[in-house]
């Protein structure tokens, strides 16, 4: 459920006034607090449920800016968000599990409420990479790190939203397109000197083959989105995640059979 602007400044304007008529405290900023923001909103009439996650959607801050080119190769950051019937200790444990474990990466920063990973670049997680080309997302493994934020909503619910650096396929994506682009603009340059109609139809094929690179850079994006979804899952439901051990004893197994 979203809150709309009036119930909203009618829930804040309540606030106000319960703040307003209610003592103070030693150390109190007089800044109104949540529970009073709950309590004006269950004499508004409005679900609580609805303002407790609007809460905590607050607490979290905004969401990664969009830019531009963002709209052809895909967003720097790509977050996601989801609430889950877990603390967020058990939350962050199972998170850590999987990104460790699985995906070749290390934490880097850890608070109660948070975490922070990045890619590991030492030769043993770049041998583990390759040996697991293909029983893991290619997606998640060309990212540059991850970030975790949580959000208490209630006593049995969390809030998460994970933020994917996606720098490193991003650049990969822009890249590949303007390497295409200027490859055939330069083509077509030579074949203005020889064959003018040619190259006048050459440069729109060009430029084209650029941008249909670069728009792959979307679709990774979006691939990329499915891929942080399936993570979460596996983090709600506690799946255990599959180990580089657990591959190799499933291929020694196919070859016994």
């Amino acid at each position: 459920m979203e809150l709309d602007r009036t119930a909203v400044d009618r829930v804040l304007r309540r606030a106000s006034e319960m703040t307003a008529t209610h003592p103070g405290v030693p150390g109190s900023t007089g800044r109104m607090n949540e529970q009073v923001l709950l309590e004006a909103a269950d004499e508004a009439g409005l679900d609580l449920d609805a303002v407790r996650i609007s809460l905590a959607i607050e607490r979290l801050g905004p969401t990664p800016p969009q830019r531009r080119l963002d709209r052809t190769v895909g967003p720097r950051r790509v977050s996601v968000e989801r609430i889950m019937a877990l603390d967020a200790d058990t939350l962050l444990g199972r998170l850590d599990d999987h990104l460790q474990r699985r995906h070749g990466m290390r934490r880097t920063r850890s608070a109660a409420d948070r975490g922070e990973w990045r890619k590991r670049t030492d030769a043993v997680a770049t041998v583990q990479r390759l040996a697991r080309t293909g029983t893991v997302s290619v997606n998640l493994r060309k990212l540059g790190g991850v970030e975790a934020r949580t959000s208490v909503v209630d006593t049995g619910r969390t809030l998460v939203r994970l933020v994917a650096d996606r720098s490193p396929q991003r650049t990969e994506a822009v890249a590949g397109g303007s390497a295409v682009s200027g490859f055939g603009l330069v083509a077509a340059g030579v074949l203005a000197i020889v064959a003018t109609p040619v190259a006048a139809a050459a440069t729109p094929v060009a430029l084209g083959a650029g941008y249909a690179t670069a728009r792959m850079g979307r679709s990774r994006h979006v691939a990329l989105v499915d891929d942080l979804e399936g993570l979460l899952d596996d983090v709600e439901h506690g799946t255990r995640p599959v180990t580089l051990s657990d591959d190799v004893r499933r291929v020694l197994r196919q070859l016994r059979s």
